[in-house]
């Protein structure tokens, strides 16, 4: 069976409504953050599991020679058109992350919005960081954005209020932590009128000691956790957990 993040219609389904049109000026204020954080101010930067390219325009935008990598066919094409837009040069891949290093080709990776934990196996997260402290040139910069173990647990009950999205459809979200706080599954339906969309995903949880552990293990050092892109600390209240690591 296809990975859910694999599956060719996935994302052309779901892109209307989890893509917002305000979502290039909520980028462009979460690179100048992850920037602030990082010490970056340009060079040669990926980002890994780019989706429609938000953050990887920014980034051209900012100077830096910007690779962006999906699975997602109709993703990248959808980066292809907002850089085009923008009369920016990315480098677009279209390839797994698993499958994917460049040695030393970049300063500075980003990974952002829980785009990391999707594989049902942890060997297969040491992977993909292996790949990117490979990537990493000397004083190079990672960051990754995910939901962490922590900051979940503090919201519980897992079941959310219904919320209306941009596109004014209702979002009903159900959120279930199985195999002993390892995996989230979440279900999404969204409702408009006589219409109901469902959606089912999963991903890894890591606390924040978990994730630092795991990248110091793939060979990043000097790993800071932050709450946010922001730079909140990572504790109470944190709806984040934002690391950064370095090669």
């Amino acid at each position: 069976m296809t990975d859910w993040f694999a599956q060719p219609d996935f994302w052309e389904r779901i892109y209307p409504l989890m893509f917002s049109p305000d979502g290039d000026d909520l980028a462009h204020e979460e690179v100048a953050n992850l920037l602030d954080l990082t010490g970056k101010t340009g060079g040669r930067a990926l980002d890994l599991c780019c989706g429609p390219g938000r953050h990887a325009v920014s980034m051209a935008k900012r100077g830096f020679d910007v690779t962006g990598l999906d699975i997602s066919d109709f993703l990248l094409a959808r980066a292809k058109e907002r850089a085009a837009s923008a009369k920016v040069q990315i480098d677009w891949v279209n390839e797994d992350m698993r499958n994917y290093a460049m040695p030393e080709g970049f300063d500075l990776v980003i990974n952002l919005h829980t785009s990391f934990g999707y594989f049902a196996q942890q060997s297969d997260d040491m992977k993909v960081l292996r790949n990117i402290a490979a990537s990493l040139a000397e004083g190079g910069a990672v960051v990754l954005d995910v939901v962490g173990k922590e900051a979940l647990a503090g919201q519980l009950p897992l079941d959310r209020q219904p919320t209306v999205e941009h596109d004014g459809s209702l979002l009903i979200e159900r959120v279930e932590v199985v195999e002993d706080w390892g995996r989230a599954r979440v279900e999404w339906m969204f409702i408009q009128g006589d219409t109901v969309q469902r959606f089912d995903f999963e991903h890894t949880l890591y606390s924040g000691k978990e994730l630092r552990e795991l990248m110091n293990w793939a060979g990043l050092s000097d790993v800071s956790l932050f709450g946010g892109l922001d730079g909140r600390p990572y504790g109470p209240g944190a709806e984040r957990l934002v690391a950064v690591g370095r090669r």
